[in-house]
């Protein structure tokens, strides 16, 4: 009853609507807090009241719930991105996108006013109608430009982040003498900024492939920062529960708030600045981006590399 009206598939009542946003708002809820301890509807693994919620939610997220409404719902956001981005849902949907805007309230339909024959009187003979005056097209304002990123107004940094990238990318042995190195000696302090960031919902992380699939879709959805950023996810556990780890290196001296505003899965880790003056965690840093295992004392299931 959100949804129908606004597209014009019903008739659209304001009254209505803010009972049916309430009432959808209440199921969100009960939703979503199921979901804080748990990663699907039932058991461990995706059923058919997934497929069916799931399928329940897309429209509604497609088509008319912005970031701003479901945002007071990050555990129902972190379920129905995890499914759509499983394999087998994206071979039917394909890629979701997020309504970026409700659609707008349509225009009640003029009602219909021809006159009757009875009411049709003869009329005297009309004037032909005067040309009309065609006035001069006004000239259209220019586009305003695009306001800047940002990040794009700091000082200029001696960092050049392709080419640590491009380092990154290229060693294939000594990696410690060479790409850890060159990370170290090309590290801007002042133009740029380390952080770890540690998932807040651990206990949640049972199955291998969606766990696998959680990381793929955050670093999906980080595509927007890859200008700014170079990162790396780990996954780590021989069993489950696994843990999710990662090292962020940003512009600027705090986490990008165009990021925080746009990536919901951000909020569901635990981000700490790395202090570069304490070995240890220098170290640390060292070992993420070399993929060393064991990881503190553990397997790795998976290192993902975000460039």
């Amino acid at each position: 009853m959100v949804l129908y009206p606004r597209l014009g598939y019903l008739p659209y009542v304001s009254t209505t609507e803010e009972t049916a946003i309430s009432s959808l708002k209440r199921s969100l809820g009960a939703l979503n807090t199921h979901l804080a301890s748990n990663t699907y509807l039932v058991g461990h693994a995706v059923t058919l009241a997934d497929i069916v919620m799931t399928c329940n939610l897309y429209h509604g997220i497609a088509r008319i719930l912005t970031k701003t409404f479901t945002s007071d719902f990050p555990h129902v956001e972190r379920y129905f991105w995890t499914m759509v981005n499983q394999p087998n849902f994206k071979k039917v949907i394909g890629e979701v996108k997020q309504a970026e805007s409700a659609p707008p309230i349509p225009k009640k339909a003029a009602p219909s006013k021809e006159p009757k024959a009875k009411d049709v009187k003869k009329e005297a003979p009309k004037e032909a109608p005067k040309p009309k005056v065609v006035e001069a097209p006004a000239e259209e304002e220019a586009p305003k430009p695009k306001p800047k990123n940002p990040l794009d107004l700091l000082p200029p940094s001696k960092m050049v982040l392709d080419d640590w990238k491009r380092l990154y990318s290229n060693t294939k042995t000594n990696f410690r003498e060479v790409a850890i190195k060159g990370f170290w000696d090309m590290y801007d302090p002042e133009g740029y900024s380390l952080w770890f960031c540690d998932y807040k919902y651990n206990d949640e992380n049972t199955v291998s492939f969606v766990t696998l699939n959680k990381v793929g879709g955050f670093l999906q959805r980080m595509d927007l920062c890859r200008k700014y950023a170079f990162g790396k996810m780990l996954v780590i556990g021989s069993e489950p529960p696994f843990k999710l780890k990662g090292l962020w290196l940003f512009r600027g001296q705090d986490v990008p708030k165009f990021v925080m505003d746009e990536v919901y899965d951000m909020e569901l880790y635990e981000w700490t600045k790395v202090d570069i003056s304490d070995e240890a965690q220098k170290e640390r840093v060292n070992a993420m981006i070399e993929d060393q295992e064991p990881f503190e004392g553990e397997a790795l299931l998976d290192a993902k590399c975000f460039k």
